[in-house]
């Protein structure tokens, strides 16, 4: 819990004290300036407003995959589970990073035992995180708020009004409290370490040297903790630095702070690159990047089961054309062959057996370093583009299809049209750190993939700091009233957008128990097997989202997993089945698990588990 705990002391230190001095005690009234009184007042019906419509989203939003967990829920699950059974070697994943997971297995003994414990432990850690996070952007947003000139009313309400949405959009529409990822917490970190960032560079004349010191250790710290959430923070805490660099070079300040923050933002990556490459037996920071280069650049066979070589041209590319471009078919890439790919036993069907020395619920997605080791690392200029030209597009239907980041966009043309726009270059020179270090974040993920819950905290700050930049030029009240309808406008469509699905959820009264994973796991938990048993699996495709079996407690070891392969099983002949599934318990599995067995195939010893589409044949 170290990472809430930091941000929820960041917020009690620095928002509330600037709250009693700034905005409870009188000020000199340089402008016409909102009540105080008035305007913390709406910033607690603001914060109520905002924990309950994030609570809501946690407890009734539609996952992304419309299953228990979503996507990629059940690797990081897994490692939770295995820090609970204190197996630290499967818990050290070089592709999943154990930060998140580790708060879920630190909150785990609060809850009872079994998959409605499980469930729980994810919705209020999700919850608590959502929690700080709104606490840390607050103490970016009032840090920020201390930097600016223009303090009349009306850009005060246009700015916490339009902060305060950007953040529940991003956050809870974008976002999805909902989701067991460790995005929320990423975002997190960054809002914490942007908020320490602006207290450094803008120090108030309370605020002495060794303030800023410890300010810049706790910089570090941040970082830090954000890299043990998820490897991207390793390029972000990097870049952070250099642009803190940067910005105290052109204040001509002493470079100490950074030093500081640089030094304890070392100590912990290498410390965690130690154990890490202990584990894996080879010297390693993580290899999140260079997989996902490897899928989605240049095309290697995704996400399991490769066994060298390369995939067709209409399997590695979505369009003819853009295989042509690549050169796919005239100069093939040379990916090589994995050192120890997932075994086939058999073909006719094709059985893919993957035992590995790891204890998961799917173990070739949760550990791919391992199964895809040997893979020949590449550069080509046309895969990069093409995936360049792909990510371009995914972001901006990420904020093509949210109404207030429209509306913001438009905003901003309102405020600096006209002479306003020679006014604003120069606002924002002066204003230059957070732009561009919310768009080096946003830059990170486009050369490779890139979803809205990766880049949701980029584009807040983004956002944001554009808006604070902007409206430090003298606008008319006209010009004020506009950008706030539009703000008010875009607000509106998101949550109607996105928030009608979770409320109507809630009057559904949803529950995880109508789930068909849920009730597909709970059948398999009702046939007694003993916990972690090894069973196969016989369905149309790889079970990579198997929320099913790791709310049973299963272990899934070996698959057909083509709806070829799974047709000719069920059309093959009863001894040709029998073979097969000899293979499948030669291979160490317990039981098989059929989804969407045809009605009359198969012997009397396939077992329908009642209200599923799961069939069980014992071993």
């Amino acid at each position: 819990m170290l990472a809430i705990a930091i941000v929820e002391t960041m917020a009690a230190s620095a928002v509330l004290p600037q709250f009693e001095q700034e905005i409870v005690s009188p000020a000199p009234e340089k402008t016409s300036r909102l009540r105080p009184a008035l305007l913390l007042e709406l910033l607690i019906h603001a914060r109520l407003l905002i924990l309950f419509l994030g609570a809501v989203e946690c407890r009734f939003g539609n996952t992304d995959r419309g299953d228990v967990y979503g996507s990629d829920a059940v690797q990081y699950l897994d490692i939770a589970r295995a820090f609970q059974q204190h197996d630290l070697h499967s818990a050290l994943n070089p592709l999943w990073s154990q930060g998140y997971p580790a708060l879920l297995a630190a909150a785990r003994p609060l809850f009872p035992a079994g998959p409605v414990g499980d469930w729980r432990d994810t919705r209020t850690i999700n919850f608590a995180i959502f929690a700080a996070d709104y606490s840390a952007f607050l103490f970016l947003l009032t840090g920020l708020l201390r930097t600016r000139k223009n303090e009349s009313a009306g850009t005060t309400v246009l700015l916490w009004s339009s902060a305060l949405g950007l953040f529940l959009v991003t956050q809870v529409c974008i976002g999805q409290v909902s989701h067991v990822s460790p995005d929320i917490l990423v975002n997190t970190l960054f809002f914490a370490a942007c908020g320490l960032l602006v207290r450094i560079l803008n120090p108030t004349a309370r605020q002495a040297i060794r303030s800023s010191l410890k300010s810049s250790l706790l910089l570090g710290l941040t970082l830090g903790l954000g890299f043990l959430a998820k490897a991207v923070f390793l390029v972000l805490g990097c870049g952070l630095l250099a642009f803190f660099v940067l910005a105290l070079w052109k204040k001509r300040r002493s470079l100490k702070p950074v030093l500081a923050a640089a030094a304890v933002f070392a100590v912990i990556v290498c410390a965690y690159g130690a154990v890490l490459s202990r584990a894996t037996g080879h010297l390693t920071l993580g290899e999140a990047g260079s997989i996902n280069y490897a899928w989605h650049v240049n095309r290697l066979q995704k996400w399991v089961h490769w066994q060298g070589g390369t995939q067709p041209a209409d399997q590695a590319w979505p369009k003819a054309s853009i295989a042509k471009f690549a050169q796919w078919q005239s100069s093939p890439p040379d990916f090589g062959r994995p050192t120890h790919p997932t075994a086939i036993l058999q073909t006719s069907p094709t059985i893919y057996s993957f035992a590995a020395p790891i204890h998961a619920t799917y173990a070739p997605y949760f550990d791919p370093p391992y199964f895809y080791a040997g893979y020949h690392h590449l550069f080509r200029w046309r895969y990069q583009l093409i995936a360049l030209v792909k990510n371009f597009g995914d972001f901006a239907q990420v904020v093509l299809t949210q109404p207030l980041l429209i509306a913001f966009g438009i905003t901003f043309l309102v405020l600096t049209a006209g002479r306003f726009r020679r006014q604003f270059l120069p606002t924002l020179r002066h204003h230059w750190f957070f732009p561009a270090v919310s768009a080096f974040g946003i830059a990170i993920y486009l050369p490779v993939h890139l979803e809205g819950r990766y880049l949701a905290g980029f584009i807040a700050v983004l956002g944001l700091s554009l808006l604070i930049a902007a409206l430090e030029m003298p606008l008319s009240t006209t010009r004020l009233r506009a950008a706030a309808l539009l703000v008010l406008l875009g607000f509106t469509g998101s949550l109607v957008r996105y928030q009608l699905p979770v409320w109507r959820n809630l009057g559904q009264h949803k529950s995880p128990s109508t789930n068909i994973e849920w009730l597909r796991g709970q059948a398999l938990l009702a046939q007694h097997l003993p916990a972690n048993s090894p069973i196969a699996v016989i369905n149309w495709t790889p079970n990579l989202q198997s929320d099913w079996a790791y709310i049973a407690q299963a272990e899934i070891t070996s698959e057909i997993a083509s709806p070829q392969d799974m047709d000719l099983f069920w059309q093959s002949s009863p001894e040709q089945q029998q073979r097969t599934l000899d293979a499948f318990r030669h291979a160490g599995a317990v039981a098989v698990i059929a989804i969407n067995k045809p009605p009359s195939a198969g012997d009397s010893a396939w077992q329908h588990l009642p209200k599923t589409d799961l069939w069980i044949h014992r071993l």
